[in-house]
């Protein structure tokens, strides 16, 4: 259903008149910032003994922002104009790096605010060739549409040879009516010798707020006049980026982020702005005070108080009652997971917004008599708790009772106790919320609220289960047909469910769940879904069997690294989404090729390439920073493969694994039996996140699963 995301949160904002912006005059704007002399290390073309060998090396780089309010004509919200310059100097060491730089891309704010790129090229013979924006060559671009935003435009640079320098920089302004957050990565793909960064945070107090985050290990000057705040900083010899595998927390990598709000007017500010003229890193009293007024700007709302809630948001409170109250056994778990269900289903139709869905489910749970606490996790890659500036960065949760953790989401999540786990192991700060009204006093109270770390789910209960038979083509020697059934419960169930399954479907399944007679057109039509967004619900319900045909496809696909043909047959088993069946299922058969060989007497199967198709590529002997997996998982693998008759396995022997440590696990074994051969699997990563010095005891295990993977079994006669 991920597929139907942007259709199910879609909220339409009507934002106030504003004055049209003139179009940027590019030549003028190119040299303007060419005749700029205020950035000399772009004329410093010395290459580091250490960065010789280097295919690509950042000479220079530097980044300015700039935001200031414009005064307009017209409109009540005066735009805070938001000028970016990036400029690289790059220099050419190596023919393999060419095609790195022979195509400079850059991102549009929007398809009417283009920015303007300047590109020169410095040659070995001392020439200089720019590159005249007329002459341009837009070799990819996706600007067809009006209404796009965020469109990519890459720009051809020709005839670069080994040795070249190229300079060059985007520059691009763009209107910020509310809240924008913008984040500057600190090191790329290649090293960069020196790094600057100069910011000009223009705060105003009657209309913006304006903030920064940095890593601690980066020392800034920070300058405040008035109703400025200028940043500055300098950086040398930043490593290039390392491809290691798996995921690692941004706090392990420097980068820098800029936020802004914008108010209507002075009343319209938050109690925390009203207190904080500015909210950067090196304010000491801005991070308890920031944590404090998001308790108190939404802590009491979503106990209930502070919301009226229209007629027919009413009627589903009730309607959600009624329907708990005719369960008498379910115990508090059981409650909040219902009462989630439901709210899930009846959500579109009400037109509840993502943060309205969240104070919704907090009321019920109140009304419900679930005694619970409710709080805040900040977001893993944003850094550390303390250095945690930026309120989309934290998430709010709900815990029951019985240890129980709720996460509402920015996309609605289809079933309570599909929880998931990106915050597990992290510490959360939670505010009592029990049956009574939730009351927080702000900062004095800061220290006395709880802290917990979320606890961290068993392996075992993030478990996939593959169960696969397969038998030799009839036709084609090279290939096997082979049937696949996956089995998920636990945190991947939720993603994999929604890529494959319809919103149709689980409509249908939850409305006959709730013994709900009513469809969705009936109660879209009821609350007064606008026309056109219950039409474009009802025209992806129509798509959903041919969404749901590519969708298999694409998974066959990649769980054989493109090695399989069309499904022949697909099916989903079981949804899971409910706690007396857990298990999402579904079923694919197909015929992959590649994976027999056939010799004199004896035929060379892949047996190993039964097992999901990983990336290994990227696995290293070293690693700098900490790993981090989105959840604990277990795969259990059972694979049953037909012996043709006349022919016997010969290197059974070979199959067998056994790694464990405290990492985790690799073990797997065979047997042959009614002329089927069984290889059995079972692998499991047993924590989220792991020191960069566990990274050997990971690559047992991943060493394993790569070893088995690449073995074959040979059969003979």
């Amino acid at each position: 259903m991920k597929k139907y995301i942007a259709i199910i949160i879609a909220l339409v904002f009507v934002l106030p008149t504003q004055a049209k912006r003139r179009p940027l005059d590019e030549e003028k704007t190119i040299n303007e910032i060419w005749a700029r002399n205020d950035m000399p290390e772009f004329n410093d073309f010395k290459v580091e003994d250490k960065y010789k060998d280097e295919p690509i090396v950042f000479l220079a780089r530097y980044d300015e922002f700039i935001g200031k309010s414009r005064v307009v004509t017209a409109g009540t919200v005066p735009p805070i104009t938001i000028k970016r310059l990036s400029r690289y100097l790059v220099k050419i060491n190596d023919n393999s790096a060419i095609k790195s730089f022979s195509e400079i891309e850059y991102k549009n704010f929007s398809a009417n605010e283009k920015g303007v790129v300047g590109i020169r090229i410095h040659k070995q013979d001392g020439t200089i060739v720019e590159l005249n924006p007329n002459d341009y060559i837009k070799v990819s671009t996706n600007l067809k549409d009006k209404k796009a935003k965020n469109n990519v435009t890459k720009i051809a640079v020709p005839n670069l040879q080994k040795g070249d320098i190229v300079d060059y920089f985007i520059y691009q302004e763009s209107d910020m009516v509310f809240s924008k957050q913008y984040e500057y990565p600190l090191n790329d793909f290649a090293p960069i010798q020196k790094y600057r960064f100069h910011g000009d945070l223009t705060t105003s107090k009657d209309w913006q707020q304006s903030w920064y985050w940095l890593p601690s290990t980066i020392k800034a000057k920070e300058t405040n006049e008035k109703d400025m705040s200028l940043l500055d900083f300098q950086l040398t010899d930043i490593e290039k980026k390392k491809k290691e595998p798996f995921s690692a927390p941004y706090k392990d990598e420097p980068r820098l982020k800029i936020g802004y709000d914008k108010y209507i007017s002075e009343q319209k500010k938050g109690p925390l702005e009203k207190k904080f003229g500015k909210l950067n890193r090196m304010n000491k009293g801005a991070k308890d005070n920031q944590i404090c007024g998001f308790f108190t700007s939404y802590g009491h709302f979503d106990s209930g108080l502070g919301i009226t809630y229209g007629k027919d948001q009413k009627n589903a409170v009730a309607q959600i009652k009624k329907y708990i109250s005719k369960q008498p056994n379910l115990t508090e778990k059981q409650k909040a997971e219902e009462t989630y269900n439901m709210l899930s289903l009846l959500a579109p139709t009400l037109n509840l917004s993502p943060k309205d869905f969240w104070r919704l489910y907090s009321l019920l749970l109140y009304k419900l008599a679930i005694s619970r606490s409710q709080g805040l996790v900040p977001d893993r890659y944003a850094g550390t708790w303390e250095d945690q500036l930026f309120e989309d960065d934290y998430n709010y949760i709900i815990k029951l009772t019985d240890g129980t953790y709720y996460y509402p989401s920015d996309d609605k999540i289809n079933c309570a106790i599909d929880n998931p786990s990106n915050y597990e192991g992290m510490e959360a700060i939670f505010l009592n919320a029990g049956n009574k009204k939730m009351s927080f006093k702000g900062d004095k109270e800061y220290s006395k609220l709880q802290r917990e770390k979320i606890k961290i789910t068993p392996a075992e209960k993030n478990k996939t289960e593959y169960t696969i038979t397969a038998s030799l083509d009839d036709v084609d020697a090279n290939a096997l047909n082979i049937n696949r059934t996956t089995s998920i419960i636990g945190t991947e169930k939720r993603q994999i469910r929604d890529d494959l399954g319809t919103y149709q479907q689980w409509d249908s399944i939850m409305r006959s769940h709730f013994n709900i007679k009513t469809t969705f057109k009936d109660d879209a039509k009821k609350n007064k879904m606008l026309p056109y967004i219950m039409n474009q619900y009802l025209s992806f319900m129509v798509k959903d069997s041919s969404f749901q045909k590519d969708a298999f496809e694409q998974e066959a696909k990649d769980y054989y690294y493109n090695k399989a043909e069309k499904p022949k047959d697909y099916k989903i088993n079981s949804y899971g989404l409910f706690a007396d069946n857990p298990n999402f299922s579904y079923s694919i058969t197909s015929k992959v090729g590649e994976l027999v060989r056939t010799a004199p007497n004896s035929k060379i199967i892949s047996i190993g390439h039964l097992m999901k198709d990983i990336d290994f590529t990227s696995l290293k002997k070293e690693r700098t920073k900490n790993i981090y997996f989105p959840n604990t998982f277990q795969y259990v693998y059972k694979i049953c493969l037909t012996i043709p008759s006349g022919y016997i396995v010969d290197n059974l022997s070979t199959l067998e694994s056994n790694v464990s440590n405290n990492c985790g696990a690799f073990k797997s074994n065979a047997k042959v039996e009614k002329s089927q051969l069984i290889l059995t699997v079972d692998w499991k990563i047993n924590n989220v996140e792991y020191s960069a010095q566990e990274w050997n005891k990971l690559l047992e295990i991943f060493n394993a699963y790569e070893s088995l993977f690449n073995k074959s079994v040979v059969i003979s006669k």
